[in-house]
């Protein structure tokens, strides 16, 4: 039998009034101790898990690891419903913030192979997949010169701190806060205009994954975007769980903790980020897809090896690892070693990694947001600590919990 753990005994302890005190005791998760050349070892797995989520006071994890396509790791750790003592099992649901942006990307590239659209296409303006879809005033020539691969690539010319200022994101400004999707893209084209040329500078935008979303529903004629991705990408993978968030728990859906505004996770009109980060999933969800775009199968692919190489593409533009979707690292062959995408809301966050040399994937996700401060690095803290795990194994079981 595999190792599939619902919850563990030894409950983390996440009163998050006495945080530091935990994190003061703990040893920094730069010193995990890695066992190069050893056998999967979950034992192993779960004590380093404990203590990182111990040192950040974590309430609850969820995490799963994939090798060669096959699942050989899935737990939960802590609280789901800390109140209530719920623990964390391995089919409750976490907010996936911007890993939703690869779930959008996978969207838009299944829609290039079946012909539905196509990345050089224009998104506004005559012939343009949006047309004149959205917006009251007429668009600048930057505008019309957008592509659906600027917007997968972060290229569009849209960049936040030229629209609105340092540190800010104009998709949460408070005079847009209570429009829906359709409303805030209409209001920001509107309001901004692209700062550089499109395709010539790269700035991460969740704006451009908003249009990107209105982009599906106009190129598959099916509305809302969480339909057609439910029925027409996710459903193919195997994947039946996935919804769109709201700003109240959803059944099986973990509850989010943020320490100086207990409300704040659920403030923020989440639901309206559908394309953009408002998918809730499992971690053996997340890797289950993983293993239908990562190229290894030769009979359960999602995407054909042409469309995975575009997906896994780097942008051309300089200084940016952006591909579509993800970020990517190159091996000197400039060929995608690895693919990647984090996210974190106030509550929450999450990753989900391909590393196609090892032939392995993995997804974690949290309740809490990881600080950012002398002692922690956020949501990259997840990175260090998986993939230290899983550097650490060399031999990995060949049961396969998928079935």
């Amino acid at each position: 039998m595999g190792y599939y753990k619902i919850g563990f005994n030894h409950v983390v302890l996440v009163l998050l009034k006495v945080a530091v005190v935990v994190v003061a005791l703990q040893v920094p998760s730069s010193q995990v101790t890695i066992n190069p050349g050893s056998k999967f070892n979950a034992s192993h797995f779960d004590s380093t898990i404990t203590a990182f989520m111990q040192e950040r006071a974590i309430p609850g994890l969820s995490v799963a690891v994939t090798y060669d396509d096959r699942l050989v790791y899935a737990s939960g750790f802590g609280y789901a419903d800390v109140k209530n003592k719920e623990p964390v099992a391995t089919t409750d649901r976490f907010r996936l913030a911007s890993v939703s942006k690869s779930i959008t990307a996978i969207a838009i590239m299944h829609l290039a192979e079946i012909g539905a659209l196509s990345i050089s296409d224009h998104v506004f303006g005559p012939g343009g997949i949006l047309g004149h879809m959205y917006g009251r005033e007429p668009y600048s020539a930057m505008v019309l010169n957008i592509t659906v691969q600027h917007l997968l690539e972060h290229t569009s010319g849209f960049v936040d701190h030229d629209m609105c200022g340092k540190d800010c994101d104009p998709t949460y400004l408070p005079e847009f806060l209570e429009l829906d999707q359709w409303e805030l893209v209409g209001a920001l084209l509107d309001h901004y205009d692209p700062s550089h040329e499109p395709g010539t500078f790269a700035s991460y935008s969740n704006f451009g994954y908003f249009i990107l979303g209105r982009a599906v529903e106009a190129a598959s004629g099916v509305f809302p975007y969480e339909k057609y991705v439910r029925e027409q990408v996710l459903s193919k993978m195997k994947v039946n769980d996935m919804r769109i968030a709201n700003d109240k728990r959803r059944k099986h859906e973990v509850v989010y903790y943020d320490e100086d505004n207990p409300k704040a996770p659920y403030q923020f009109h989440v639901e309206r980020r559908d394309s953009v980060g408002a998918w809730i999933a499992t971690p053996t969800d997340l890797v289950r897809i993983a293993a239908a775009i990562d190229g290894l199968s030769r009979s359960h692919n999602f995407l054909n090896k042409t469309t995975r190489a575009s997906m896994y593409e780097k942008t051309t533009v300089e200084g940016s690892d952006f591909a579509k979707g993800w970020r990517v690292k190159l091996d000197e062959k400039a060929v995608p070693r690895e693919a990647c995408k984090d996210g974190d809301y106030v509550g929450t966050n999450s990753i989900l990694e391909i590393n196609f040399v090892d032939k392995t994937a993995f997804a974690i996700v949290v309740n809490r947001e990881i600080p950012r401060n002398e002692n922690f690095n956020g949501g990259a803290d997840l990175k260090t600590l998986m993939d230290g795990l899983i550097a650490g194994v060399d031999e990995w079981p060949d049961y396969d919990l998928f079935e």
